[in-house]
């Protein structure tokens, strides 16, 4: 189960305990947006079980407390937990930006794709950045170790004259340490000439 899963499971149970008196404990497997389902082991004295499947659900039943399998839909989850899943933050986003040989000189493919990366940015009330550059295996490690940075910073001067406050965005570079596409030393490879950006 991803971090973002348990944070859903303890949101929902915490809001059915304040929202729905009938029922002591829910616990709900929700998709992720890209439609990834995680899992879940739900356990009390009497026995466990897993959730592995989209809206998935365990409860309590009446009386006994025993868990006991739940039908919920997507409507219906919402109905229960909507204030809940509405006071989520908003998801982590990464970019791929792509760079011209031996320069910190952005593609014009990647140039464009600059415009999504500040929109996803400006969806959000206070974003976080950080910019992760990378090299191709080309040269020495110490100078790729240069050039990563190089890139990230390049980056993060762009995003900062769009308006965002420097201490807002982080700059790191990792050289040739990971490589998009696994290729043998001084090998040219454009896709990992990059920086990713991650918009949370």
């Amino acid at each position: 189960m991803t971090a973002r899963s348990r944070a859903l499971v303890a949101l929902m149970a915490l809001a059915l305990l304040s929202a729905c008196a009938t029922k002591s404990n829910l616990v709900v497997v929700l998709p992720e947006g890209d439609g990834h389902v995680g899992a879940v082991v739900v356990q009390d004295a009497n026995g466990k079980a897993v959730l592995d499947k989209a809206y998935a659900a365990e409860g309590a039943g009446a009386g006994s407390g025993a868990l006991q399998p739940v039908k919920v839909d997507a409507q219906e989850v919402s109905q229960i937990f909507g204030t809940a899943l509405a006071a989520q933050p908003i998801p982590p986003k990464s970019y791929t930006l792509y760079f011209i040989s031996d320069s910190d000189q952005l593609t014009d493919a990647s140039k464009a794709e600059f415009d999504e990366v500040f929109k996803e940015i400006s969806r959000r009330k206070a974003a976080e950045v950080v910019v992760t550059g990378n090299t191709d295996t080309v040269g020495k490690e110490e100078y790729n170790d240069k050039l990563s940075l190089k890139r990230a910073e390049a980056v993060r001067q762009l995003l900062i004259a769009r308006g965002l406050p420097p201490d807002a965005v982080i700059a790191v570079g990792r050289g040739e340490r990971e490589l998009l596409v696994p290729t043998a030393d001084e090998v040219a490879e454009e896709k990992n000439r990059r920086v990713v950006i991650t918009v949370r």
